[in-house]
C-alpha cells in the first residue's frame, strides 16, 4: 500500500467538504436575512435576562454572532429604540423596552426595512402586470397575515423559566 489515511481524517475531510459545498450553494426559498437572524438572536439573548446589562463579547460568544456584524446590529437596534447602549468600561447592552413589549416585527422591520413576498407588493410600479394579474392580491393577503402575525409574537413568549440563552 503506498498510502493510508485514517478513517477519522476521512470524515474530517468529508464533514468539512459538506460544509464548504452548503457555503456556497445559494438557499432558496422565503427567508430572512442572516443579519436579521442575528438581530432576532440578541434581543432574544437579552430578553432572557431581566434589568441585565450584557457585554457585547458575551452575546458574541453565546448566540455565535460574529463580534464586527454584532457592533453594527446593535446600532440598528438602538437607533430604532430596541435597545440601550451605553459605552466603556462599565458599559454594555441592555433592552430599552420589555420583552413583552417588542414584537418579532419590530425586530424583522429594524433590519429588513419592509416585509414582502414579491417586488411588486413594496411598489406597484415595479410590474405592469399588477392591474390584471391574479396573484397581486393573494402577494399582498398573504403579506398583510405575516405582518399581523408578526405582530403578535412578543419576545416573552420565548422565555422558558426565566431564560432564553
Amino acid at each position: 500500500m503506498l498510502f493510508s489515511i485514517r478513517l477519522g481524517h476521512i470524515k474530517h475531510l468529508c464533514i468539512k467538504s459538506q460544509k464548504r459545498n452548503l457555503r456556497r450553494k445559494a438557499i432558496k426559498g422565503l427567508q430572512i436575512t442572516r443579519e436579521t437572524d442575528y438581530a432576532i438572536r440578541t434581543v432574544l439573548y437579552l430578553s432572557g435576562k431581566e434589568n441585565f446589562t450584557a457585554k457585547a463579547e458575551n452575546i458574541s460568544k453565546e448566540m455565535e454572532i460574529p463580534k464586527n456584524f454584532l457592533m453594527k446590529i446593535l446600532k440598528e437596534l438602538e437607533k430604532a429604540g430596541l435597545l440601550k447602549l451605553k459605552r466603556g468600561v462599565s458599559g454594555g447592552v441592555t433592552l430599552a423596552k420589555k420583552p413583552d413589549e417588542i414584537t418579532l416585527y419590530d425586530v424583522i422591520i429594524v433590519m429588513e426595512k419592509s416585509i414582502a413576498l414579491n417586488r411588486c407588493v413594496i411598489n406597484k410600479g415595479i410590474c405592469g402586470l399588477v392591474p390584471h394579474c391574479p396573484v397581486h392580491p393573494i402577494w399582498f393577503k398573504v403579506r398583510n397575515k405575516l405582518i399581523e402575525d408578526l405582530k403578535e409574537i412578543k419576545f416573552s413568549e420565548f422565555l422558558t423559566e426565566g431564560t432564553a440563552s
